[in-house]
């Protein structure tokens, strides 16, 4: 669940009915009247899910016999008004560091008010409890929202080290964006020229493919096409044997659907570039193909399934953009164009008639792609592909599978999923 304060379905949020990591209900109250351990739950709750994912408190709902929150009340005015955002923003931050940013809305559902504290999660630094208060609140205490829904002190080792890695990873993407924002003054566009440069240098890498898998490879099955290319254009920028050892300190994930320079690829130098593909399997194809060409462009396809059309399942496609992600932010890191903006281009083709299986959250069949070809382009500097290659691949794979009737909702835990499998801990 995008945390969002524009443009939310509130009917959703406040009927959801089912408290988790994002979420949390509490009955109708006025914040006027709450004890002063009364505001300090609320203020434990609101860094639980600034620390964790973000999420909303939706006061208004409170619970049935069984514990469920299912009785849905709403506030009356006096008790919408009460919270207040400014007020209860200054006790909540009396006790946060740094402060949280959290607002409250008060949207009417079905005749009925409610309010809801629509939390953020943190940017730079998580946030920890500056003040003590009764049973709710410990100083020095950072709190998290857990699975089963509790917002409590975070004491495992693990935690920790989450916390501490998103920090870092929030710091490191921070530094990128005021780099590009440094050296290019906003712009997101290539230098004159590049584009129309690169396009031409991107048709003979194209070429070269069709010689590895053949007119009739590349017209009847679904291909993963993946094409990079820097923001400056110089026709031999970029030394051979350079590249060649940029490729070998690309490590991927130990089990991954993007044949980058195992089982078998073999490497060599052609005129301009620096090429690899598969050997060929047992009916004479080859499966994978990639080029580096002395103008920084990087070139690769893969072919998902032998014959167009058919079932993709999500997690295969899901795992190669990570790994095309990671592999790029890796190998223009290792050529030294760390701080240079970055063209991604994600490209599925022979798409039509593919239908997209096994998406989370998802037991519906979806219809299958109508188009032909699907992509999606991206500009970053290679610091932010290389620092949060995850964040980068889940937002591209959103928009891939918008063209497969995949609904906007069924990615919310994906940059954290495929950060794992990047980090080797998921199959």
């Amino acid at each position: 669940m995008a945390v969002e304060r524009d443009d939310v379905d509130w009917r959703d949020v406040v009927y959801r009915s089912i408290e988790d990591q994002q979420l949390d209900y509490k009955a109708a109250q006025d914040w006027n009247e709450l004890s002063r351990a009364g505001r300090a739950k609320f203020a434990r709750h609101v860094m639980a899910l600034a620390n964790t994912r973000g999420g909303y408190i939706v006061v208004g709902v409170g619970e049935d016999a069984n514990g469920n929150p299912l009785l849905r009340t709403g506030l009356t005015e006096k008790q919408a008004r009460s919270f207040d955002p400014s007020m209860v923003g200054q006790t909540v931050n009396r006790y946060a560091d740094p402060a949280v940013d959290f607002d409250i809305v008060r949207p009417e559902i079905d005749g009925k008010r409610y309010a809801v504290f629509v939390v953020q999660r943190f940017d730079d630094l998580p946030h920890v409890c500056g003040d003590a208060c009764d049973v709710e609140l410990q100083r020095g205490v950072f709190y998290i929202r857990t699975t089963d829904a509790r917002s409590r002190a975070a004491f495992r080792a693990s935690e920790m080290h989450d916390l501490i890695q998103r920090a870092l990873r929030n710091q490191r993407q921070a530094l990128g964006r005021l780099i590009r924002g440094v050296l290019y003054e906003g712009r997101s566009e290539n230098a004159p020229d590049a584009e129309r440069e690169f396009v031409q240098v991107l048709e003979r890498s194209r070429e070269a493919s069709r010689d590895v898998f053949g007119i009739k490879g590349l017209r009847d099955a679904l291909l993963f096409e993946v094409s990079c290319y820097p923001s400056v254009y110089q026709a031999a920028r970029f030394p051979l044997t350079e590249a060649k050892e940029a490729a070998d300190h690309v490590i991927l994930p130990p089990v991954a659907h993007f044949p980058f320079l195992e089982g078998g690829m073999r490497l060599y130098f052609a005129n301009d570039a620096l090429r690899s593909h598969a050997p060929m399997d047992e009916v004479g194809h080859r499966r994978a193909f990639w080029e580096f060409q002395t103008s920084g462009l990087f070139y690769y396809l893969l072919q998902l399934q032998p014959a167009k059309g058919g079932e993709l399942p999500y997690p295969v496609l899901a795992r190669c953009v990570a790994c095309a992600l990671s592999a790029i932010g890796q190998f223009y890191t290792s050529v030294g164009v760390e701080d240079e903006l970055l063209t991604v281009q994600v490209t599925l083709r022979n798409t039509e008639g593919t239908r997209l299986i096994g998406v989370p959250g998802s037991s519906e069949v979806l219809p299958a792609c109508s188009l032909p070809d699907v992509g999606t382009t991206n500009r970053r500097t290679v610091g932010d592909v290389v620092s949060d290659p995850a964040q980068h691949a889940a937002r591209m794979l959103r928009k891939l599978t918008e063209r497969f009737n995949v609904p906007r909702d069924r990615h919310e835990t994906l940059p954290v999923t495929l950060a794992a499998f990047l980090a080797g801990r998921q199959p």
